[in-house]
């Protein structure tokens, strides 16, 4: 805090060990101010007795005085209050400190360890199915995407591209995807980056595969 604290004001019987609680909510409410016992009560929640009864114990410890019917701080409960404050904060700032701490290590952690992506096998499938071999490798590279990044498409400008990611023909390419589209294996769609197309694989293919595992 940048006012001073008067610490020689505060004495051992003011120590944090017997003031707390209540009693530290008391020291707080009328750190805005006096008040009498009715209207701390009020605002605490509390019975006037209950109330009272805390006042009686702060004014042993000169923490409070009473003028006729309302309660004040003396200058050594303002003090108090100060060095109450100037704890808190630095319990506040101790904790948010730590908890910096353990997200970045969290952080570090994760950053850390390789994410473990659940591996398709896709090699028996594809020599099974009556796929053409252009589609076969549309499709085994999709997979080898998935399995590597855990991303089920891929964006790319035209059939050019797509054909030299597979070492295929660009004339080939067209016929495959529409091939593939129609058997609910990929989807074709243009991306919301201008120019581009994305080519993934479909959900249901990828659960069907999964499935074939189990």
């Amino acid at each position: 805090m940048n006012s001073h604290i008067d610490y020689s004001l505060l004495s051992t019987t003011t120590s944090l060990g017997r003031v707390r609680g209540f009693t530290v909510t008391l020291l707080f409410m009328l750190n805005d101010g006096g008040g009498r016992c009715c209207d701390l009560a009020e605002r605490s929640g509390k019975s006037q007795a209950y109330v009272h009864r805390y006042l009686r114990n702060l004014r042993k410890y000169g923490l409070v005085v009473k003028n006729d019917s309302f309660w004040f701080l003396t200058p050594k409960g303002a003090e108090f209050v100060k060095y109450l404050n100037f704890v808190y904060n630095k319990i506040l700032e101790y904790g948010k400190k730590e908890e910096r701490k353990k997200k970045e290590e969290r952080k570090k952690e994760e950053t850390s360890q390789p994410k473990t992506l659940k591996q398709i096998p896709i090699t028996l499938w594809l020599a099974k199915s009556d796929l053409s071999e252009t589609e076969k490798e549309v499709v085994d590279m999709l997979v080898k995407h998935y399995n590597e990044t855990g991303s089920k498409f891929i964006l790319i400008k035209d059939q050019y591209e797509l054909a030299e990611k597979i070492k295929s023909s660009p004339e080939d390419i067209l016929p495959a995807l529409k091939n593939l589209r129609q058997d609910n294996i990929i989807y074709v769609h243009k991306s919301e980056i201008s120019g581009y197309w994305k080519i993934g694989l479909k959900k249901a293919f990828l659960e069907a595969r999964m499935r074939e595992q189990t």
